[in-house]
């Protein structure tokens, strides 16, 4: 589990362009337990400070929902206001869809780390493209070429490994299709493009 708060896209985490700290939380293990890795960096010089302070269950447990809860908030607010600039244009078809059915969502509120090197930092993460919190689901559409399509389902097989209690729906290119065209033999696709 990772948070990290300071301005930045969750698909790829990087340094933000900003001046200000950027703090990232993990829960790591090591030699057989859990531990909460706290870094802190500081752009200006590029330094590195970091803390390692040894969990017990339930209080891994409680920490791991709290930096999800802020984790989903963080991410919400970055982004309020600003109109989500999606991936592809099936994206932006999903969600046009999505509000057209009053079904409130959420584009990539989330990374979840699926990978870490040897000292416990994330290496890669998964982000699912949507988030429908009235259903507690997330939505990884995948309409892309089959090799692209076979590197995504390592990812989220992983993905479900590590995080089994994460609600995903997998939306391919066929399933997507049939979505399509349901949703446009309904009529509501011309009413939804005729929008201002």
């Amino acid at each position: 589990m990772t948070a990290n708060f300071s301005k930045r896209r969750a698909r790829a985490p990087r340094q933000s362009e900003a001046d200000s700290a950027s703090v990232t939380i993990q829960i790591a293990e090591r030699d057989g337990q859990h531990v909460l890795v706290v870094k802190e960096q500081t752009p200006a010089d590029g330094r590195a400070a970091q803390q390692i302070v040894a969990l017990e269950g339930s209080l891994r447990d409680e920490i791991e929902h709290s930096l999800a809860t802020v984790q989903a908030s963080t991410a919400v607010e970055a982004k309020a206001g600003e109109p989500p600039r999606f991936a592809n244009d099936s994206e932006a078809e999903l969600a046009r869809i999505l509000t057209f059915y009053h079904i409130e969502w959420r584009y990539e509120p989330r990374a979840f780390p699926i990978e870490w090197n040897e000292a416990g930092e994330a290496t890669s993460f998964f982000t699912p493209d949507f988030y429908l919190p009235q259903h507690d689901l997330y939505i990884e559409l995948t309409t892309l070429r089959q090799p692209l399509v076979t590197r995504k389902n390592r990812r989220i097989r992983r993905l479900r490994e590590l995080y089994p209690e994460v609600n995903l729906k997998v939306l391919y290119a066929a399933d997507y299709r049939k979505l399509i065209q349901k949703f446009a033999g309904s009529g509501a696709w011309q009413e939804s493009t005729d929008r201002p």
